[in-house]
């Protein structure tokens, strides 16, 4: 397969990875928009408890399957794209995190690190694509994981906005530290744009540009489904009262209840989450498991080298399942995207096209000590090329060794017939 062939390839797989409630069209298949707005609905809030950020997030979307995955620190990550210099991104995770995917690992919809920040997705159909420059750009959710990777503070998240330039978007971000700094991100009209502070009147966020949504929370003027559950979330918010925090935590899931799809006429809700940022804890329960579940990062092995864990957000547990996580391998992780795009639909990508890319997330390594960000030198060939000849060699590694096998013993009979012509 030729290079740009291939790079296309990998680059349209990343496209229907798009981790938004009422997900990108690739270019490999129609774009679905006949999908009503009421059909991409996701919900998410901070509250201030005390100086501690308890955030909550509701994914909303016919689409019920998903993946937790735990991310170790010390990972060096690349992406596959140049900036208009040349350059590519390049990284390695300051900070663990656990975080919800749809569609494989690193392909995140939200999450938490391990030093309070947390982010979630959510569909914004205004989105355009910041114009491209020399940053490095990152197909929407690996920008995610590169925020929870590098960032321990919202001033963080604002400053790698000059590093790298998120490509293949359709959302808009709510993203918080621990502290409970929080802004929302947007990218309208190709610039990327931040409310935070005096432009951010409440910590809330739903499917409408974030302006809008304030705007109307304050004039008491909600109509749509959209601005009806940023209300829901907006008034919780603002009428939070410091508590402890297994209250708080309660009072985030009652108010994600609330502003579901099931109370408002929209899509179902098919994962709630909340964010304990003091505690660094993890609560969940979806549509096939209401059980609440979490997981402490302060049992949890973050370092890199440590076997990567990951579960399916369904699983059939309870309570603190920080010790119940299954292994990551290759196989479950490519299911799980294949298992995504044919729920999206009408796509007709191979499944090595699909694995080209699985491989080489998977190719992610250590680096001792780590520098959370390194700007990579131009290269002569896209990251991508070696991916692919990395899946080539896991698909294809028998024939390879019986064809080095045949050259080997080529090479040895033709030494000894030349020394018996001597």
């Amino acid at each position: 397969m030729k290079l740009h062939v291939m790079t296309w390839y990998v680059t349209a797989t990343a496209l229907v990875l798009l981790a938004g409630c009422g997900l990108a069209a690739a270019p490999t298949r129609p774009a679905r928009t006949a999908l009503e707005p009421a059909e991409r609905a996701c919900t998410s809030f901070c509250l201030d408890n005390d100086g501690q950020a308890v955030f909550g997030a509701n994914y909303d979307n016919e689409i019920w399957k998903g993946m937790l995955f735990i991310n170790k620190r010390g990972v060096t990550k690349t992406g596959w794209e140049a900036g208009t210099t040349g350059l590519y991104a390049r990284w390695t995770a300051e900070y663990g995190s656990v975080t919800f995917n749809l569609a494989g690992a690193q392909m995140v919809w939200a999450g938490m690190n391990e030093a309070g920040l947390a982010i979630s997705t959510m569909w914004l159909g205004e989105t355009r694509d910041p114009t491209p420059d020399e940053r490095p750009p990152l197909v929407s959710p690996i920008w995610i994981q590169y925020q929870l990777d590098t960032c321990g503070t919202l001033a963080d998240v604002m400053a790698n906005n000059a590093r790298v330039r998120v490509a293949d978007v359709v959302d808009h971000y709510l993203v918080c530290d621990r502290s409970g700094a929080c802004a929302v991100v947007e990218f309208l009209e190709g610039k990327t744009v931040f409310h935070t502070g005096d432009t951010m009147p409440v910590k809330a966020l739903t499917n409408d540009a974030y302006r809008l949504s304030a705007a109307a929370w304050q004039a008491g003027r909600l109509v749509g489904n959209s601005l009806q559950r940023f209300g829901i979330a907006a008034d919780r918010a603002a009428s939070f009262q410091p508590a402890d925090t297994a209250s708080a935590v309660i009072y985030a899931f009652d108010t994600l209840d609330q502003a579901s799809g099931q109370a408002t006429g929209g899509t179902p809700t098919q994962w709630s989450i909340v964010f304990d940022t003091a505690n660094r804890r993890v609560y969940w329960r979806t549509s096939r498991n209401p059980q609440v579940r979490f997981v402490d990062f302060a049992r949890l092995d973050l370092t890199c080298g440590s076997p990567v864990e990951m579960l399916d957000v369904h699983a059939p547990l309870s309570g603190d399942i920080s010790d119940k996580l299954g292994r990551y391998t290759f196989a479950a992780n490519l299911q799980s995207t294949l298992n995504f795009i044919q729920e999206w639909g009408g796509n007709d990508l191979s499944k090595l096209e699909v694995e080209v890319l699985e491989r080489g997330v998977e190719a992610f390594g250590c680096e001792q000590p780590a520098a959370p960000y390194q700007e990579e030198k131009g290269r002569l060939l896209s990251p991508v090329v070696g991916w692919a000849a990395r899946t080539l060699l896991y698909r294809y590694w028998p024939v390879l060794i019986a064809v080095g096998l045949g050259i080997a013993a080529l090479v040895v009979w033709r030494a000894r017939a030349r020394s018996r012509r001597r």
